[in-house]
């Protein structure tokens, strides 16, 4: 039951034993600490107790996760992970779609506007900015997740992140950029304006057109580059 009229909406992909991952990232890893069986012979247990437990390796990038902006800037003063105000992770958030807007092409800040203008939605300031062309469905968690996507071009980052004042954008495809964009110029007007940005997104197509609560809180990694979150929205905030 959701806390008075509230309805959740899981936005976070599973963490799983091979999962796709982006290019350089190592695989995520998940293996057996103790059985229910193993904890059973115990000496700490009796009476039938026992538990069972799991082995985590990841990257911080790797699942559902968000950049700090040390991530993106190289200077020692850049805040890391659990630097960032969590009230950056818990804000008010938008989604947009943009259907049929092929892979590997730009989504420009002509195009936002005009899907805003469709949904008669605002950009929230302080708040997150989500999107979704329809790659997660499309094609996860096939080899083409990680290589077929649109993405915003430089003008659109600067639109939202500049012109509206949003502090954070996600996107259901392992980056915000177009993926045939090797410049990565969202991740350099982060890096510009001190912003974050959240990856590998799902679900988006439930929230698409709508206001909502976004909450993708981080773990508090000390010197972390980002951090895998459990990102919601959460309607009728």
């Amino acid at each position: 039951m959701g806390y008075k009229d509230h309805r959740i909406v899981d936005l976070t992909q599973d963490l799983y034993d091979g999962q796709p991952v982006f290019l350089g990232h190592p695989q995520t890893r998940v293996w057996p600490n103790m059985t229910h069986e193993e904890s059973a012979g115990l000496p700490i247990f009796k009476d039938g107790m026992s538990y069972a437990s799991n082995v985590l390796h990841l990257c911080e990038h790797g699942p559902t996760h968000v950049d700090s902006i040390s991530h993106l800037d190289p200077r020692p003063e850049a805040p890391s992970i659990e630097q960032i105000p969590l009230d950056w992770f818990y804000t008010p958030g938008i989604c947009v779609d943009f259907p049929g807007v092929p892979a590997r092409t730009y989504i420009t800040a002509d195009m936002v506007r005009r899907r805003l203008a469709h949904y008669n939605l605002a950009p929230p300031r302080g708040g997150t900015f989500v999107f979704t062309t329809g790659h997660y469905q499309r094609y996860y968690p096939k080899h083409e997740y990680l290589t077929e996507y649109a993405g915003l071009d430089r003008k659109a980052a600067e639109y939202l992140y500049g012109e509206c004042g949003v502090l954070n954008i996600g996107q259901d495809a392992p980056s915000i950029d177009n993926a045939a964009d090797r410049g990565f110029p969202c991740h350099l007007v982060c890096r510009e304006l001190q912003r974050i940005n959240t990856e590998n997104l799902c679900n988006l197509e439930a929230v698409a057109g709508q206001q909502f609560l976004f909450i993708g809180l981080p773990l508090k990694i000390r010197n972390g580059t980002g951090s895998p979150i459990r990102a919601v929205a959460v309607l009728n905030a």
